[in-house]
């Protein structure tokens, strides 16, 4: 299937106002009644998620105009990246080829970025096309409020707190407000951690390698 053809396709269902900011399967199978057209069913498959991965690109690139990223931990950022590009859990992890359940991991924090395997983190940031001086940041403010929670949370449990994996998604998110509230009282951000430094350059070497130097600034 030709590069040409695909941008043939999108441009004219585009001319025509077929395509909303969600693609559903009945209009991409319109899309494919074309007359004359004769497509194999595996090529009409590649056609829908070639088309569906570029809509979510776009909804991505979109919603990094809206979303501010400063002192926010990288798992909340994805996270309102993602919700303001309109898109669920389950359709990032599979352009991720994860699950669901992984994808919820990392925006809760309950994954540290840098406890996460260097492929998998460039992953990410590859997909919503980061910039690697700011996901920096947003790892030191992941890290530190990381451990501010583990302190709050061992401190609940001791006087008879919600356990952790019953909390709610609103709990956690108040307690990620607070937690990174009061790490940034107790710690300036003016240094890098040690950690997070020698993580981020395998992050770098990893993006190098997949040709995104674009993303190293």
């Amino acid at each position: 299937m030709s590069e040409k053809f695909l941008n043939d396709l999108l441009a004219a269902a585009i001319r025509r106002g077929d395509v909303p900011l969600d693609l559903s399967d009945e209009i991409v199978d319109s899309l494919l009644e074309q007359p004359g057209t004769d497509i194999s069913e595996v090529s009409k498959a590649r056609i829908k998620s070639n088309l569906k991965v570029r809509m979510q690109d776009a909804a991505i690139k979109r919603a990094r105009q809206l979303v501010q990223w400063k002192g926010i931990p990288f798992g909340r950022f994805i996270e309102a990246l993602r919700e303001a590009a309109d898109l669920t859990r389950l359709e990032i992890a599979e352009r991720l080829r994860k699950t669901e359940q992984y994808m919820q991991r990392v925006e809760r924090g309950d994954l540290n970025p840098i406890q996460l395997p260097v492929i998998e983190f460039a992953e990410i940031v590859e997909l919503f096309d980061l910039r690697l001086s700011v996901v920096t940041e947003m790892v030191i403010a992941s890290t530190t409020t990381a451990d501010t929670k583990q302190t709050f949370r061992a401190a609940a449990r001791s006087h008879g707190g919600i356990r952790h994996d019953t909390r709610g998604e609103d709990v956690e998110r108040a307690l990620d407000a607070f937690a990174h509230k009061m790490q940034k009282r107790a710690k300036s951000a003016a240094a890098v951690p040690q950690e997070v430094r020698a993580y981020i350059s395998r992050v770098e070497v990893e993006l190098k390698r997949r040709g995104r130097a674009d993303l190293l600034t």
